[in-house]
This record gives structure tokens, C-alpha cells and sequence, in this order.
């Protein structure tokens, strides 16, 4: 079966995610080495959205994290599970997690 072709805004929906992440680490004062043990680089490219594989017209391809990094980047920023990929939930309009 093929590969299902993203919506056309996944690009805005990567960078809004990468917005998310950034404003919420913000918030908690936190480094981008303080998340979750992922290489710097890494985050990164999520926060400022964009994967890590440059295509050959000179733009990156969108972050694609795994169910994974999802979770754990929601454990760290005490955020509720469906935060980070919610398109209709802007940056701030979180549910706080409790502790870890």
C-alpha cells in the first residue's frame, strides 16, 4: 500500500508544533538539553520545524518525531498528550500534566 500523501499544511502544522514546543520549554525555563535526552540537534529541527534531510531544492523536509518523542517531550513539558500535534489548539492552550 502506498504512502499517504501529507496534507498540504503539514508544513505549517510541523512549524506550529516546533512553536509549541519552544514557547512551552520557555515557560518551564528549560534548556534544549533538559528534553527528554535527545541530541540537541534534534531538537533543533523540531523547534525550529524542520527534518533533518534538506531536499534538493534547498528546503528541509518537515519533522516527523515518533509516537515515542511525542510522549516523552509531553512528560517533560507537563503537558497534556495531544498538546503538541493539535492543529486547532494554538501555542499556549495547554492542559498542565501533573509531575512527572
Amino acid at each position: 500500500m502506498p504512502a499517504v500523501e501529507h496534507e498540504p499544511d503539514f508544513a505549517e502544522r510541523a512549524s506550529m508544533f516546533g512553536e509549541k514546543v519552544r514557547f512551552r520549554a520557555h515557560q518551564l525555563q528549560l534548556t534544549q538539553k533538559d528534553l527528554t535526552g535527545l541530541s540537541r540537534s534534534y531538537v533543533q529541527l523540531l523547534w525550529n520545524g524542520r527534518g533533518g534531510h534538506r531536499r534538493s531544492d534547498g528546503t528541509y523536509q518537515s519533522p516527523n518525531p515518533t509516537m515515542d518523542i511525542l510522549m516523552r517531550l509531553s512528560v517533560v513539558l507537563r503537558v497534556d498528550d495531544g498538546y503538541l500535534i493539535d492543529h486547532q489548539r494554538g501555542v499556549g492552550e495547554h492542559r498542565e500534566r501533573s509531575s512527572r
